[in-house]
C-alpha cells in the first residue's frame, strides 16, 4: 500500500469516528442535559437535570470534548498530507499563486478552531457541573454564555465554512456537504436568536421565527454527521439510507427524550418539542380546532358526548354531586384524605370538559398527593354569566361541607376556568367565607373588554384563540356583550384584589391572553397578594393542556404543584 493510499484510509476512518463521535454526543447531551440550551436557563434547571443522570451527562459532554480533538487532528492531518488538492482548487478559482497554501492553511485553520470550541465548550460544560450541583452562583453566568457562545454559534459557523473547502477539494458526497454545511448555519442562527430573546424580556421575544429555525435546524443538522460518515465510507447507497435514518432518529431523541428540567422559573429557551408542536399548530390550525360559531359548537360537543373517559393507569375517578354541580373526583397515585383541589377547567365557557382535563387533573393528583374534583359547570349560551362562576362556589361550598377546611382546598383553572378560579375566590371572599389556601390559573380569561394589548398583537401567532372563536366564546358568555364587561366577578382585573390567597398566574408568550395575566399579575403585586406570574416562552395557551408532549407541560404541571406544596402545608 502505498503512503498516498494509507494516508487517505486513515483519513476515512478518522471522518467515520468523528461522525459516530458527534451523533453519540449531541444526542447524548440533547437528552440528558438539553446542552447547550441549558446554559441559557437558571442554573437550577441544570442541577435537577445533572442529578438525574450524573453518568449520562459527563459521558455525553466528554463524548463532544473527544470529537473536538479528533476534528483538530484530522483538521491538521488534511492540511499537511492533502492540502495541495484544496489549495489548487482554492488556487484555481483565486488566481494567485500561492492559492495550494493558501487553501490548506485556510482549510486546516478553520478545522482547529472548530475542534477547539467544539471541545472547549462542552469541557466547560463538565466544570460547570460541580457549580450546578452545589449552587455556586460566582462566576456561573460568565462561563455560561461562553460555553454558549463557543458551542452553539462559532463553532457551527466555523464547521460550516471548513465543510465548504472541503466539499470543494473533494465532489464525493458534496449534496450531503452542501446540506450539511446549511444545517450548522441554521444551527447557529437558531442560537443565536435564542441568545436574544434569553436577554429580552419572556413577552417581547422572537418565538414563532425561533420555533422555525429550531425545527429547521433539527432536521439539517443531523445531515453533518451523516457527510462525515459517508467521508468514511466507500459504498455510496449505504450513505444514501444513512441520512434519512440520522435526521429521523436525531428528531426522535430530541424531541422523545428530552427531560423535564426541575427547579424554580420557567426556562429561556423553548424545547425542540414544543417549538415543534407550536409550529405544526400554527401550520395546519385543524389540530387544534376550536369552534368559531354555533354549528361547529353544536359538532363539537356531539363528538365529546361520544367519547369515553379515559384516564392514567394509576388513576381513579368517581362521579359525585357536588351540590348540584356534575363532577369527578379524580385520585392519582398515593393521596391523602382531608386534602383536596377544586379545578374548573377550561373550554372558552362553552365546551365541556374531555380526556385532556382529566388527564391534568390526575397529573396534579400525582404530583401533590391530593384528590382533584373537576367541576363540569354549566356552559354558555345556554347557561351564561354568571351560572359557570355561581357554579365553582357550589362545587367549593360542597367541599367544605364534606368536612375539608379552607387552608387544605385550592383552586385551580385553565382558561376559562381560571376565569372562574379568580372569580369564585372573588365571590366567596365578598360572602365572608374562609377563602381556599392557594389559586392557580394557568392562561386566565381576565378582561372581557377585550382592550388587552396582545389581543390585537398576537392575533396571528395563537393557534387556539383565533378571532372567531373568541368572539362566539365571549359573545356565548356575556349575552352577546350587553352586560357590563367590568363587573369584577366577569373580568376580574377590575376587581378589588386585596386579600386574595397566594395565587400563581401562568401564560404563554405566544397567546393572545398574555397581557390579561400580566396586567392582573402587576395589579395583584400593587394589592398586596403573594404569589408570581410565570410567562412561558415560546409556549401556546393552555400549553399544559395543548402540547402535553412538551416538557414544558410536564414542567408546569410541577411548579403548580411546587406553588401548592408551599401554601398547603398538608400537600406534600
Amino acid at each position: 500500500m502505498t503512503d498516498q493510499a494509507s494516508a487517505a484510509q486513515d483519513e476515512g476512518a478518522s471522518f467515520l469516528v468523528l461522525g459516530l463521535l458527534v451523533i453519540a454526543g449531541t444526542v447524548g447531551s440533547s437528552a440528558t442535559l438539553h446542552f447547550p440550551e441549558v446554559l441559557l436557563d437558571p442554573p437550577s434547571f441544570a442541577a435537577t437535570l445533572v442529578t438525574g443522570d450524573l453518568i449520562g451527562v459527563i459521558l455525553s459532554l466528554a463524548g463532544l470534548v473527544v470529537s473536538g480533538f479528533v476534528l483538530m487532528v484530522l483538521s491538521r492531518r488534511i492540511g499537511t498530507a492533502h492540502g495541495r488538492s484544496a489549495g489548487a482548487v482554492l488556487g484555481r478559482s483565486l488566481g494567485t499563486a500561492h492559492g495550494r497554501s493558501a487553501g490548506a492553511v485556510l482549510g486546516r485553520s478553520l478545522g482547529v478552531a472548530a475542534g477547539t470550541c467544539w471541545g472547549i465548550s462542552p469541557l466547560i460544560g463538565l466544570l460547570l457541573i460541580p457549580l450546578w450541583m452545589n449552587d455556586v452562583g460566582a462566576g456561573m453566568s460568565l462561563l455560561s454564555w461562553i460555553a454558549f457562545a463557543g458551542a452553539a454559534v462559532a463553532a457551527p459557523l466555523l464547521l460550516a465554512s471548513w465543510t465548504m473547502v472541503l466539499v470543494r477539494r473533494d465532489p464525493r458526497g458534496r449534496v450531503l456537504g452542501v446540506l450539511g454545511a446549511t444545517g450548522l448555519s441554521l444551527t447557529a442562527a437558531r442560537s443565536s436568536l435564542w441568545a436574544v430573546n434569553a436577554m429580552l424580556p419572556p413577552e417581547r421575544g422572537l418565538y414563532l421565527t425561533s420555533a422555525i429555525l429550531t425545527v429547521a435546524a433539527m432536521l439539517m443538522f443531523p445531515l453533518w454527521p451523516a457527510w462525515l460518515i459517508r467521508k468514511g465510507m466507500t459504498r455510496r447507497r449505504a450513505s444514501a439510507v444513512l441520512a434519512p435514518l440520522l435526521v429521523l432518529g436525531y428528531a426522535t431523541a430530541t424531541i422523545g427524550l428530552a427531560p423535564a428540567p426541575g427547579g424554580d422559573g420557567v426556562p429561556a429557551v423553548p424545547s425542540a418539542a414544543g417549538s415543534a408542536v407550536y409550529l405544526v399548530a400554527m401550520t395546519v390550525p385543524a389540530l387544534l380546532p376550536m369552534p368559531v360559531n354555533e354549528t361547529e359548537l353544536d359538532a363539537d360537543r356531539r363528538r365529546d358526548l361520544a367519547i369515553r373517559p379515559a384516564l392514567p393507569a394509576d388513576a381513579t375517578m368517581e362521579r359525585v354531586d357536588a351540590g348540584g354541580v356534575p363532577s369527578e373526583r379524580i385520585c392519582a397515585g398515593k393521596t391523602s384524605a382531608g386534602r383536596m383541589i377544586l379545578y374548573l377547567p377550561g373550554g372558552g365557557f362553552i365546551q365541556p370538559a374531555g380526556n385532556g382535563p382529566r388527564w391534568l387533573a390526575a397529573a396534579i393528583s400525582r404530583e401533590t398527593g391530593a384528590c382533584v374534583l373537576l367541576a363540569h359547570y354549566r356552559l354558555a349560551p345556554e347557561h351564561p354569566y354568571p351560572a359557570a362562576m355561581r357554579d365553582g362556589v357550589s362545587a367549593y361550598r360542597w367541599l367544605r361541607l364534606q368536612g375539608i377546611p379552607a387552608s387544605r382546598l385550592a383552586i385551580v383553572g385553565d382558561s376559562a376556568g381560571g376565569n372562574l378560579a379568580l372569580t369564585t375566590a372573588l365571590f366567596l371572599r365578598g360572602s365572608g367565607e374562609a377563602l381556599p389556601a392557594a389559586l392557580v390559573a394557568i392562561s386566565p380569561v381576565t378582561d372581557l373588554t377585550l382592550r388587552g394589548e396582545t389581543f390585537r398583537t398576537l392575533s396571528d401567532r395563537d393557534p387556539v384563540l383565533t378571532p372567531g372563536t373568541i368572539k362566539l366564546t365571549f359573545d356565548s358568555y356575556t349575552r352577546g356583550g350587553t352586560i357590563d364587561l367590568r363587573d369584577p366577578l366577569l373580568s376580574p382585573l377590575y376587581a378589588d384584589l386585596a386579600g386574595l390567597p397566594p395565587t400563581l398566574l401562568m401564560a404563554g408568550t405566544q397567546e393572545v391572553l398574555l397581557s390579561d395575566v400580566t396586567r392582573l399579575g402587576d395589579r395583584m403585586r400593587e394589592a398586596g397578594v403573594p404569589g408570581e406570574t410565570q410567562v412561558w416562552p415560546g409556549m401556546p395557551h393552555a400549553w399544559p393542556l395543548v402540547v402535553q408532549e412538551a416538557p414544558e407541560s410536564r414542567m408546569a404541571v410541577a411548579r403548580v404543584a411546587g406553588f401548592l406544596a408551599r401554601n398547603l402545608p398538608t400537600v406534600r
